[in-house]
């Protein structure tokens, strides 16, 4: 089923743009939770962003698993399962006495949940979207950058209502919806395609046994055969990926680029603090982040299709200039530069998300994207749990947050020089097949 001969593509497309939304949006609004987090317990700021950051973790560490899972049972049940397990540890963390509890409940739990549902909302759509994949990513992308512009107040309008418990339970039937819109996921046709055929094959197989009168060791490896035959026989890894240098590439510049894009969460507002700025400059500063996301990446992902410029100059470029203006910075002090840099990390390097299927599908099949994108994100896992403590304790080392904006500032650098030098890494003859495939479904798009 792709775009061009069902509606229903454009339904799950609606669907996994809610979900993003939801997932994203809830955690990048923590920061509202976290002051009153630290005002109901009475315990220490550093104790309390362990909460946030495991949950951001898991909810990339699980990707490979979650894409995984979803392969052998499927999408909507993954989701489901993850929705409410989302739903789980927010409904408990608002009944919890201690605050280390919400490690549990929310660090491990929600993003345990949040996990299994945001990597495959990016794989499903894959599947369903050819000529338009790119404005498709880009759309879901939309979703979170629509969360990160909204949530924040609807988060601090339930604190205002409902106090902290409160709130927290109004935000964990939100998350409910999450089941909702998995509901209408369908399984693409190339993964249920591949089950019916190993269904037919099991059936053939059981005949021919009964024909045959075979023995009873046989009859017993066949029965141990059949309990696993309808699962596809698919590692939930493809390590084989870490021998292509082009995806030791792509993992570098990603993993650059994503610890330099969440590193600006703790820069932007110490950065702010420090000039005497106070909470409502800070939420205009994100907001602004959230609202250039939203209207940045539909144009982005056009961009990306017209094959006008090849995707990995377009993110290195991005990238790049997100790191020219995180060094240049710390020497333009005041309320509009840092309003410029706002626009310019919801522009640059917010836009890089989208990219990561797109580029993996230059270097394997539409068919082992799952398990790609699974190990994709298990990789980049890392500097999203690192990142933000690591600007924190450069402040600390330095006694401001000067030289943390330049080290941003150079990681994503070194990201764009990955991926505008990847072709330098490739084998020639790969590049040159590269090319002729490149030109051929240009011509053919021409058509």
């Amino acid at each position: 089923m792709k775009e061009q001969g069902s509606h229903y593509p454009y339904v799950m497309l609606i669907a996994t743009t809610v979900m993003a939304m939801i997932i994203i949006g809830g955690l990048s609004s923590f920061s509202i939770l976290y002051k009153e987090l630290l005002d109901f317990y009475n315990t220490r700021a550093g104790d309390t962003a362990i909460i946030s950051s495991l949950c951001i973790f898991l909810n990339f560490a699980i990707g490979p698993f979650a894409n995984y899972a979803a392969e052998v049972y499927s999408f909507r049940l993954v989701m489901i399962v993850g929705g409410f397990l989302g739903f789980l540890g927010l409904f408990l963390s608002a009944f919890v006495s201690q605050m280390e509890l919400w490690i549990l409940t929310y660090g491990v739990i929600s993003g345990l949940g949040f996990g299994l549902v945001y990597s495959p909302c990016f794989t499903v759509i894959n599947f369903y979207f050819e000529r338009r994949r790119a404005l498709a990513i880009g759309t879901v992308l939309l979703g979170t950058g629509i969360g990160s512009v909204v949530f924040p107040f609807v988060f601090q309008s339930l604190i205002a209502y409902y106090g902290l418990r409160g709130a927290v339970l109004v935000i964990s039937a939100l998350t409910l919806n999450i089941c909702v819109c998995a509901a209408l996921i369908r399984q693409p046709k190339e993964l249920s395609h591949r089950k019916t055929s190993l269904h037919q094959k099991t059936n053939s197989e059981d005949e021919s046994q009964e024909m045959k009168n075979k023995t009873n060791h046989d009859e017993k490896k066949q029965t141990c055969f059949n309990c696993h035959v309808c699962k596809p026989k698919r590692p939930l890894f493809h390590f084989s990926l870490l021998r292509i240098p082009s995806f030791l590439i792509y993992s570098i510049g990603f993993m650059c680029s994503i610890f330099a894009y969440f590193s600006n969460f703790v820069l932007i507002p110490g950065h702010a603090r420090v000039q005497g700025m106070d909470s409502e400059d800070i939420a205009v500063f994100l907001s602004v982040v959230g609202g250039m996301m939203v209207l940045a990446r539909p144009a982005v992902g056009i961009l990306a299709d017209s094959n006008l410029i090849h995707k990995r100059n377009i993110i290195g470029a991005f990238v790049a200039v997100g790191g020219i203006l995180s060094i240049i910075l710390p020497w333009m002090p005041g309320f509009f530069p840092l309003i410029i840099y706002s626009v310019s990390v919801g522009i640059f390097p917010g836009s890089f998300f989208m990219f990561i299927p797109l580029l993996l599908l230059e270097i394997t099949t539409l068919d082992n994207l799952p398990q790609a994108q699974g190990l994709m994100n298990l990789c980049i896992a890392l500097p999203v749990g690192i990142s933000q403590p690591a600007a924190g304790w450069l402040r600390d080392l330095t006694g401001n947050w000067c030289w943390s904006f330049r080290v941003s500032g150079a990681v994503s650098l070194l990201a764009g020089v990955c991926f505008v030098l990847e072709p330098a890494f490739r084998p020639k003859k790969c590049l040159k097949e590269n090319q002729t495939v490149s030109s051929e479904s240009a011509q053919l798009e021409n058509l």
